[in-house]
């Protein structure tokens, strides 16, 4: 079991983030701080029904070609005692024109959780860009370190109603495969192996750099074994996301 005891991130990890600021100044690179008043992930709150932040860096090179990190607060809850611990990831990818107004894309994501290290998993995935809308298709061969394979597959729309106004939407599809190596936490337990979340809400575009988002948020039981501590099911989410 993980230390209950809250741990700042290793300096690896701020190298990590910080580490893309070094990159030539050609290069697209950008920034955005995010805050909601319930953070989740896959439709799971890991701010235990709390606020939560969180910092992102990213970078856009030639070819199509990006990668990123982002830093934010997990609460592990019972499972590491109670305790608070940092969560990073990184990612890097490629972009591919397809046709006009649609593209293909693949990538890495790498998870690390320097309170809980016994979580950190890595996962690939591939996808279809269209201009309004995006496909994904994720894979973990060892999610959240439990030694379950999981696959996620996701679909997010985004589609303008007036001016700086939108709609958003989202379904994704969790799916394990295998039998975790440690005991399964509220949202798996005897459920099933699928987990269903819903996201559906209206995003509005303040300015050049802020955006606000009102959503309502809904996710089955079921999947496979996490960290996360009992959260509702059902809950309304207030996101602002400022980039800079």
């Amino acid at each position: 079991m993980p230390s209950a005891r809250p741990v700042s991130p290793s300096p690896h990890l701020l190298l990590a983030l910080l580490g893309l600021a070094a990159i030539p100044a050609h290069a697209d690179i950008g920034a955005t701080l995010s805050l909601q008043s319930d953070a989740r992930e896959r439709g799971v709150s890991y701010s235990d029904n709390r606020p939560g932040a969180q910092l992102g860096l990213s970078w856009d090179g030639a070819a199509g070609w990006y990668a990123g990190a982002s830093l934010t607060r997990a609460r592990f809850g019972s499972v590491a005692g109670g305790a608070d611990g940092a969560w990073l990831r990184g990612y890097a990818g490629r972009v591919v024109e397809l046709q006009p107004g649609l593209d293909g894309e693949a990538g890495i994501v790498l998870h690390r959780y320097p309170s809980g290290s016994r979580y950190d998993y890595a996962e690939a995935y591939v996808g279809l860009l269209g201009e309004r809308w995006n496909a994904r298709l994720h894979h973990a061969p060892d999610h959240y370190g439990s030694g379950q394979r999981a696959t996620y597959g996701e679909f997010n729309l985004r589609w303008p109603l007036v001016d700086a106004v939108a709609a958003v939407g989202h379904v994704g599809v969790l799916r394990s495969h295998g039998e975790a190596h440690w005991p399964a936490q509220t949202y798996t337990g005897h459920h099933g192996p699928t987990r269903i979340d819903l996201r559906a809400g209206a995003s509005w575009q303040w300015g050049e750099r802020v955006e606000i988002q009102l959503t309502w948020v809904s996710v089955s039981r079921g999947g496979p074994a996490m960290w996360m501590t009992t959260a509702r099911s059902r809950t309304v989410v207030l996101g602002l996301s400022s980039a800079f």
